[in-house]
């Protein structure tokens, strides 16, 4: 007769919320088992040669920026697990044409270059403060749970900003490229870009990329 096991909590799906889940759980002192109906763990997370040998891709997850920046994540000793973040010199392009693209380069000042002059200074003043302020603003933007800060100065400017629909933050800039690099980032909302909040999905993906 088999034994039966009880646990405290039951994970379905192994993808990286389910797995951070599993640890956070098992940190509190609990029984949690996972379960996954793929044949491989890590849901979106994973890397696999899908078009041809040698070739190696993103099997879905392209904002990985937001796994190396998160706080938990850097909590968990997973480089002695064999983790190893490699860092493109170039996050995220954003095509404008058959022959043209927008680049976001690791720099801030760089990707600022590639703009032009009011259009950078635009894009330096929104974005940009993000990335230096970007150690305050984590905890909150990233957490598991809301928590008043300490310091409210810096969420209450994230948050005016954030709320807006991403259109209104890109009517900011003028030229085609700069509305649609920020545009690109706040379609990770999957939702209508003229909605309230789309403008923090653009602020954090475009800092996270030059942050991390």
């Amino acid at each position: 007769m088999s034994k039966v096991v009880e646990y405290d909590a039951v994970v379905v799906g192994s993808g990286p919320n389910g797995l951070a889940a599993a640890v956070a759980i098992a940190q509190a002192g609990r029984k949690v088992v996972v379960f996954e109906a793929s044949p491989t763990i890590g849901g979106g997370a994973r890397t696999a040669e899908l078009t041809l040998p040698g070739f190696r891709h993103d099997v879905c997850s392209a904002v990985h920026p937001l796994a190396a920046g998160s706080p938990f994540f850097r909590s968990l000793p997973l480089e002695e697990h064999g983790l190893e973040w490699v860092h493109p010199d170039h996050p995220l392009g954003h095509p404008l044409s058959p022959r043209e693209a927008v680049i976001v380069h690791r720099s801030i000042v760089a990707t600022s270059a590639g703009l032009d002059e009011t259009d950078a200074e635009e894009y330096q003043r929104r974005v940009g403060w993000v990335v230096e302020n970007w150690d305050e603003l984590e905890g909150q933007l990233l957490g598991p749970i809301l928590r008043i800060p300490g310091h409210l100065g810096p969420y209450l400017r994230f948050g005016v900003v954030g709320a807006l629909p991403a259109t209104q933050v890109m009517a900011g800039f003028s030229s085609e490229a700069a509305k649609a690099v920020f545009a690109g980032a706040a379609a990770h909302s999957f939702l209508p870009l003229n909605r309230p909040l789309t403008a923090a999905f653009g602020l954090i993906y475009l800092a996270t990329a030059h942050k991390w």
